[in-house]
Parts: C-alpha cells; sequence; structure tokens
C-alpha cells in the first residue's frame, strides 16, 4: 500500500491523475479496502473528488469508494450498483429537500439523525464540515415536533438560520425577536437572553443549543454571556422532551452531565472536507508576507484577525497594495457605504476592489451584506474577526490567519481548529486552504465546563441563584448564604437582573439606602426622556456598581450619558458619527470614528445599556417604596434607547437585512406601533413607488424581502 504522503502528493498534480486515473485510484481504493472507516481513507477519496473529472472514465468507482467510506452525499447513485444504491436510500432523510433535490446524509449524520428520531437526546461534537444543522433540518422536515426553540450565540447566526428554516414557514411560525407572539406551531431561533426572557414558552418539543461550548467562558469578557446561557439551559431543559447540542472539537464534558439531563455524549472526526494547514515565514516582515500571499489567491478568502482594528488595519493595507482589481458591480454599494456613514470610510474604497470587513461592531445589516457578497462570490478577500468564525457559513476556499491570537492571548488549539473549519465547503470546495505565519498552537484535549451543572468555586453568583435548592451542590448552596441572610434587596429582583452580579446589586442598593436624600431626586423620573442631571446620575451608578472599569469604548458614566444624549441628539448615523469625530479626543481618523459610533449603537445602546438601566430601575424601585418614598420609572427611556431612538419597529427590521436608514425612508409605507409581525407583513406588500430610494437601496429592500 503506497504512503499516504506519496498518495497526497500524487492526488495534488492534475497532470499525473490524468496519465493513469485508474491507477490513481486504485491505490485510493487499496487504502479503503485496508480500513474505510479511517480518517485517511476518508481524506484521500475526498481529494480524489477534487479532481473528479478526471476519473470520469471509471464508471462510477470514485462514487463506489465514496459510499464505501461513509461520504453518500458525493456519490451519484445512478452510478453506484444495486447494493450500494440501497445504502444511498437508506442515508435519505424523510421530506428534506435542498434546491429542488433529496439530501443525502453521511454515515455519522445519518446515525445522529436516526438516534434523534428514536427519541434520544445528544450532545455532538463533531467539525465544522460535519453538517451537524442539516440534521436539525431533518428533524423539522419530519413533522414530529411543535414547538422547536434553538439557541444560537449571535444575531448573525440568528438571521443565517431563520434564512435556512424559511422553507418550513408554511407549517411552522418562525419566531426570532421578544415581541412576537408565539403560534401553534414555532420555531424560536432566539440568543441565550432572550430565550430566558420569554416568559410564554410552557413546552418544548426540542431544544437546539448551537455553539455549546459558549457555555464554558473562554475569557472574562464572555463571562456574562457564558452565564446567560448556562440559565437558558438549566431553565429550558427542565420543559424540553428532547435536547440537541451541538459544537465542534469537543473531547469531553463534565462527568454525570450525560445522566442529569438524560443525553448522550457523541464525538466524531467525520470531515467532509480536507484543510490543508500551510505555514508561511513571516519575511521580510509579516505584511510584506501577508500582500505576496493574496497575489497568489484568487478563490473566496477569508483573513482572521485577531480584533476590530486589526481588521482595518488588514483591509487599509490590500486597499494600499493595490492586491484586487475594482468590482464594477458593486460601484453602488460603496457609494452607498459612503453616503449613510461616511466618505471617508475605507470600507468605501475596499468595496470598490472587491473588499469585504466582518466583525462584532458592524451594523447587522451590513454584516449580512458581506456575507452575501463573498458568498456571491463578489468579494475576494472577506477580513474578519472572531465574529465570523463562530459558526457563520460562508464559501470560502482559503483561510488566512493574519495573526494568531484572540485579542491578546495565542490562539488556543480548539479556536485554531474552528478557524481551519472554516476553509472548504461541502459540495463546493473539497479542499480548504489555510494558510498561518505562527506556529500551530500544541494539541489539546478540549474539555467543556458547563458550570450550571459541576458549580465549581468560579461559577457566578448570579447564575448560581437561578438554580433551585435541590438542584444546587452544598458548596454551591454555601456560597449563596451570605445572599440569602442580606435584607438589603429581595432575591426576587436579584433573579430578575440575573447578568449582574448579585453583589454588585447589593452594594448598590445599600448606596441607596445610605443616600437617599441626595440620590431621591435625581432618581425620581418618569418621563420619556430624563433631564442631564438625571441621565447622568444614571449612568455614574451603573457604571460604578455594575460596570467599574472602561467597556467597549467607554471610560466613564459621563462619557456614557453624553454618547446617549448625543445619539438621540443626532438624527442619523452620519450625524452621531460626525459628532464622535469632532467631540472625541480619542478619535482621529473617520475609519476610528465610523467604529467608535458603531460599537456604540450597537453595543451600548441597542442591548448593554437598557438591560443595565432596568436592572437600575428594579434595585431603586425596591429601595425607595421601602424608604416610603415614590420610585422613577425608566421603562420607557430604556426602550427608546434599545430603538435608538426611532419606532422600535425599525431597528428590529434591521436583523432582516434592511439598514435602519433605508428603513427611516420607508417609515411611511410601513404599519408601525403594532409590533415586528405586522411591520414585517407590511414590508413584505409595501408600494415604495415614489420614495427616492437609489438603486442599491432598492437592492437592500429586495434582498430583506426576498427571506420574509
Amino acid at each position: 500500500m503506497m504512503n499516504p504522503d506519496e498518495l497526497r502528493r500524487i492526488l495534488s498534480d492534475r497532470a499525473q491523475i490524468r496519465r493513469d486515473p485508474f491507477r490513481v485510484a486504485r491505490m485510493v481504493a487499496d487504502i479503503c479496502n485496508a480500513d474505510p472507516d479511517a480518517i485517511i481513507a476518508r481524506e484521500m477519496v475526498i481529494r480524489a473528488l477534487d479532481h473528479s473529472d478526471l476519473f470520469e472514465s471509471l464508471n462510477g468507482l470514485l462514487d463506489a469508494l465514496a459510499r464505501q467510506v461513509g461520504l453518500f452525499p458525493y456519490a451519484v447513485p445512478e452510478k453506484l450498483g444495486l447494493r450500494d444504491q440501497l445504502a444511498w436510500e437508506a442515508h435519505r432523510p424523510l421530506n428534506l429537500q435542498l434546491d429542488g433535490s433529496d439530501i443525502v446524509f453521511h454515515r455519522e449524520q445519518a446515525d445522529v439523525y436516526r438516534g434523534l428520531m428514536d427519541g434520544h437526546s445528544y450532545v455532538l461534537s463533531a467539525p465544522t464540515s460535519f453538517g451537524k444543522s442539516l440534521v436539525i433540518d431533518a428533524l423539522i422536515a419530519s413533522g414530529r415536533y411543535q414547538n422547536i426553540i434553538i439557541i444560537v450565540p449571535t444575531i448573525a447566526l440568528i438571521d443565517e438560520t431563520r434564512r435556512r428554516l424559511g422553507r418550513f414557514r408554511d407549517r411552522y411560525k418562525l419566531v426570532t425577536h421578544p415581541d412576537q407572539a408565539l403560534a401553534e406551531c414555532n420555531i424560536l431561533i432566539v440568543t441565550q437572553e432572550r430565550a430566558i426572557d420569554r416568559e410564554d414558552i410552557k413546552s418544548i418539543d426540542l431544544l437546539v443549543i448551537d455553539e455549546f461550548y459558549k457555555l464554558d467562558p473562554a475569557s472574562e469578557e464572555e463571562r456574562d454571556r457564558a452565564s446567560a446561557l448556562n440559565h437558558a439551559l438549566y431553565k429550558l431543559s427542565r420543559i424540553a422532551k428532547q435536547i440537541y447540542l451541538l459544537g465542534p472539537n469537543i473531547s469531553e464534558i463534565p462527568h454525570g452531565f450525560g445522566a442529569r439531563f438524560k443525553c448522550q455524549f457523541k464525538r466524531t472526526d467525520f470531515n467532509t472536507v480536507v484543510s490543508e494547514v500551510r505555514r508561511l515565514a513571516p519575511t521580510p516582515n509579516r505584511e510584506e508576507a501577508f500582500v505576496e500571499l493574496c497575489r497568489t489567491l484568487d478563490e473566496p478568502t477569508l483573513v482572521y484577525c485577531k480584533s476590530p482594528k486589526q481588521a482595518n488595519d488588514v483591509m487599509r493595507l490590500l486597499i494600499k497594495r493595490h492586491v484586487t482589481d475594482e468590482i464594477p458591480k458593486l460601484e453602488r454599494a460603496a457609494e452607498w457605504v459612503g453616503l449613510t456613514y461616511h466618505p471617508e470610510w475605507s470600507l468605501r474604497d475596499a468595496l470598490r476592489l472587491g473588499i469585504g470587513i466582518h466583525h462584532g461592531r458592524l451594523p447587522r445589516s451590513l454584516a449580512q451584506l458581506m456575507v452575501a457578497l463573498f458568498n456571491d462570490r463578489l468579494l475576494r478577500f472577506l477580513v474578519c474577526t472572531s465574529s465570523l468564525i463562530e459558526g457563520v457559513n460562508t464559501s470560502a476556499k482559503n483561510v488566512v490567519i493574519y495573526e494568531s491570537k484572540i485579542g491578546s492571548p495565542p490562539l488556543d488549539h480548539f479556536t485554531f481548529k474552528n478557524i481551519l473549519g472554516r476553509a472548504g465547503r461541502m459540495r463546493r470546495h473539497f479542499i480548504g486552504n489555510v494558510y498561518t505565519f505562527d506556529p500551530p498552537p500544541a494539541e489539546e484535549l478540549d474539555f467543556v465546563d458547563i458550570p450550571v451543572f459541576t458549580q465549581g468555586d468560579d461559577t457566578p453568583l448570579g447564575l448560581l441563584v437561578q438554580v433551585e435548592d435541590k438542584d444546587l451542590r452544598p458548596e454551591a448552596n454555601e456560597r449563596l448564604t451570605g445572599i440569602r441572610q442580606q435584607d438589603v434587596l429581595s432575591l426576587a429582583t436579584i433573579r430578575l437582573n440575573a447578568h449582574i452580579n448579585p453583589e454588585d446589586q447589593i452594594a448598590l442598593a445599600k448606596e441607596l439606602m445610605q443616600r437617599f436624600h441626595t440620590l431621591h431626586p435625581p432618581m425620581f423620573w418618569t418621563g420619556l426622556y430624563p433631564t442631564w442631571p438625571q441621565l447622568q446620575t444614571a449612568c455614574m451608578l451603573i457604571f460604578n456598581f455594575f460596570i467599574k472599569r472602561p467597556r467597549q469604548g467607554v471610560f466613564s458614566g459621563s462619557q456614557l450619558a453624553f454618547r446617549l444624549n448625543k445619539l438621540r441628539e443626532a438624527g442619523s448615523t452620519a450625524a452621531f458619527i460626525r459628532v464622535i469625530l469632532s467631540s472625541d479626543r480619542n478619535v482621529e481618523t473617520p475609519d476610528e470614528a465610523v467604529e467608535t459610533g458603531m460599537e456604540f449603537t450597537r453595543n451600548w445602546a441597542g442591548f448593554t445599556f437598557p438591560r443595565y438601566l432596568i436592572a437600575l430601575d428594579r434595585i431603586q424601585a425596591e429601595v425607595f417604596r421601602r424608604r416610603g418614598l415614590r420610585p422613577g420609572n425608566y421603562a420607557a427611556y430604556a426602550a427608546a434607547v434599545e430603538s435608538l431612538f426611532m419606532p422600535r419597529e425599525i431597528p428590529e427590521l434591521e436583523e432582516y437585512g434592511l439598514p435602519t436608514e433605508i428603513g427611516r425612508k420607508i417609515q411611511s409605507r410601513l404599519v408601525i406601533g403594532q409590533g415586528l409581525d405586522v411591520a414585517l407583513l407590511s414590508l413584505k406588500r409595501a408600494d415604495l413607488s415614489g420614495i427616492p430610494l437609489s438603486p442599491f437601496e432598492r437592492e437592500m429592500v429586495d434582498r430583506c424581502r426576498a427571506d420574509l
């Protein structure tokens, strides 16, 4: 039997294959016959499939090899013998098609699908190219489930999943937002925070948690969201008949978790694409080596960067060095970006050259557009951070790791493997290329802790207070003693503010009790908009007690209050960016102003501040009532900030791909004030004739409508 390295070399050389395809196929068959379940056998078949046109004369031999190693999706059934055709048919799920063609599972997919259809629950660890989500689609297509909840870690994944599951709208209502009412049969596609906040979920037939490794916080910055995901798992698993947790590259979960949650842990390395890792020397320096590499890449390429700042630097480098040619089809998009955000934003020039960017600060509609343009092959390079690595599917042939870090720390083995999985795509790119200028991290067993179950010493108290006494371990129960015995703030309020450390809540309540004479006057407001002293007081308390350190570009409570006021006064995204450029001494360039404005709008105004303000509202209401004082009511202002001082449906529609600036322009043709469902229906039916929209804006509206 031929040495695998030698066979890899042959399978990378089309001229050698062309000279004697039968000899090459026989070498692949020898490896498959030795052990068809071996990773090396599957790898060699995939490498051969990358040149399938050269094996056409062999009358289905390559298809038979694909079937032998379990790669049924790559086999053409008409080229198989009767026995193999029967096996192929046995791997087809019920009632599921894609683009008009029947779906067939590979061997491991079919095994998971059958187990779930038999009522088993799974924690599945499988490579990125495994097709874990397609199993969800097949379960839905079976028609056996009435209410399904799919928890995903990002809004970007909500959008991708909603679009993918749109084919089931005739039977299910797709629910993604808190103000959408449930129907008789529902598929809820939500983040963990939205899952926790819903109180109308009484029973769940299938609970899915995608990217379940997020249960274990990888850094202090991820701690709050990991706690929320643990809370969602604990809360919803108690009413779920079946659970399916899925993620990549996990070796182990806590002992006893399967028994407690009545599920099986299944780990597989079954790949459907091959990743080639190529380490390059960063000579004469990293920038030069990167530019020279990019000049050789003509297939869709993701460029992974450690941070949004580095992503912007790399985007500007590609522009400056003229790595790509102009793309006339993207001229309209580039002009719109300049007009909507800032004429000197580098993304405008990047788009003209077929270069895009994707990170967690971009408006959601713009991030969706970047992925769509990349998958349509209009962008040759998409420069991204971990925001795109965590689950969003693309058609990338190549991945370049510009620097092997995530933020400041070096990439760990788990994240590195996750990035590798983004190169190649089933049915589109059999082989994905990964280029790195740094040595790969050392291999390690990737264990995922699940704090709501293990309840170790570092499990956040805010998570433990959500757990019923009967489910608490003795040590965890002891840690909660002080919180239960204090009488400053009720346990009910503490639990409602699940995202905030109970000790921080109690400290704030004590501050309000001790200083009520001075704090009550500026905190007693109930109108839509607070005065400057009222807003400043609220922001100072939020920052000093809940946040405590610089976060997402905000360095103090006064700065937070200032930006909130300027956002309300600005009236448009471009105007808010101009305010930041002219008033923030830490911002020097239009690129920095755009990034700062986007980060504040999306992360602070759209999510973080409203949650903290509602928590402050609950605490002040309880404390002041105990003192016999009338409390304030901040709900109206929190809602106004969360909706970016627009009718709430306009920013909600942005999650469906409609930019807020376009939403404002067509607002008069939409039904506003009756909730997202009504607004979506009105958008689908709206006559937009006579509204001064640019051709690109009309294209964006059409993109949005196509998926409603």
